[in-house]
């Protein structure tokens, strides 16, 4: 466990403040330090059930002061709990997917939205601090299929390239390399190994099984349910979402010929902050040019997934509040202040 304890605070360190020297980094873009993946051990209580732990929103990236100092938007507090709880359950059964909703990345910069100037000068940190966050998944997953699924902020370099400059959008690496303002580049996600970067918001989806797809998703309802919205599609899969950065589970049993046939949406909630430090509509500065602190209705939390190839599955939700959370018994909290 001292190792798990180590590897966690150097990936705060890093999240925290993304300028240190780069030799005490989790892991360097241009050079991959990570344990490389090994065949993995039987788990104890491992079976014909797989396991797939679900990320949602950690909104990666920050405001620069004028005095140097770096003000999150992510909540280093909550990302450190849901690294130990993937750390605890690769140990306890074997890790075989971690699954990242989407809007990983934050990017304001790259918005079509007024920009804050405190956003200046911070687009490689956010990036660093994103593929340090992937990275940290394969240190305490070694094995396990890292599945990055795109959101409307981690494809904002590519639409801004596209509104700014449109012959260099499709600008890549020779010799058949990545397209250079894409995620898999940006973030250097082929020095981490085994990521399956999904593509193609809002469109793009991601199937953990035949009946269990996730998604980013584009619907948030501010008043009422987006787990209903979600629910009233294909009654034939279920849907694990992120975008509303609010937990929700819902199942709805439809009447059909052959029988009674059940469907389910479920979202995490996030792992950014819910203080008002994430740039939103709701959101505002002060003339310092710090955020107003005021709470959304957002909530924190990861996704478990058990599922089998035949289509069946169970969802459990972990709710992470003030750095804490408990599962299968088990509490986590965060060290980080």
């Amino acid at each position: 466990m001292s190792k798990t304890l180590n590897l966690l605070e150097i990936l705060a360190e890093s999240l925290l403040e993304p300028e240190i020297e780069s030799s005490t980094l989790l892991i360097q873009a241009s050079t991959a330090t990570l344990p490389k993946p090994v065949k993995a051990k039987p788990k104890k209580g491992k079976s014909e059930w797989k396991l797939a732990m679900v990320l949602p929103d950690t909104q990666i990236g920050y405001r620069k002061y004028e005095d140097g100092t770096l003000d999150p938007f992510h909540d280093v507090q909550a990302i450190d709990v849901a690294m130990q709880i993937v750390a605890a359950m690769e140990e306890e059964h074997g890790v075989d997917k971690v699954v990242n909703l989407g809007d990983t990345l934050d990017l304001p910069m790259f918005g079509k939205y007024a920009t804050e100037p405190t956003f200046e000068g911070t687009v490689n940190q956010s990036l660093q601090a994103g593929h340090d966050y992937i990275a940290a998944q394969r240190a305490f997953a070694p094995t396990a299929e890292i599945v990055y699924i795109d959101g409307n902020h981690d494809c904002r370099p590519q639409r801004y390239m596209t509104a700014m400059a449109k012959n260099a959008v499709e600008v890549r690496q020779v010799n058949g390399g990545e397209v250079v303002f894409s995620i898999p580049h940006l973030l250097n996600l082929q020095s981490i190994g085994n990521v399956t970067h999904v593509s193609g918001y809002p469109a793009d989806k991601y199937y953990i099984n035949s009946r269990l797809v996730a998604r980013h998703g584009s619907a948030a309802a501010s008043n009422g349910s987006t787990a209903l919205k979600h629910v009233a599609g294909n009654h034939h899969e279920s849907t694990i979402y992120g975008h509303s950065h609010r937990m929700e589970l819902l199942y709805k049993t439809h009447d059909t010929s052959a029988g009674p046939v059940q469907n389910g949406a479920y979202s995490p909630g996030c792992l950014c902050r819910i203080d008002g430090a994430v740039p939103s509509f709701k959101g505002g500065t002060m003339t310092n040019l710090h955020p107003v602190k005021q709470y959304e209705n957002w909530q924190q939390g990861i996704g478990v997934v058990w599922y089998k190839d035949n289509g069946d599955f169970t969802i459990e939700n972990i709710h992470i509040m003030d750095g804490w959370g408990v599962y299968a018994g088990n509490e986590f909290r965060s060290s980080i202040k």
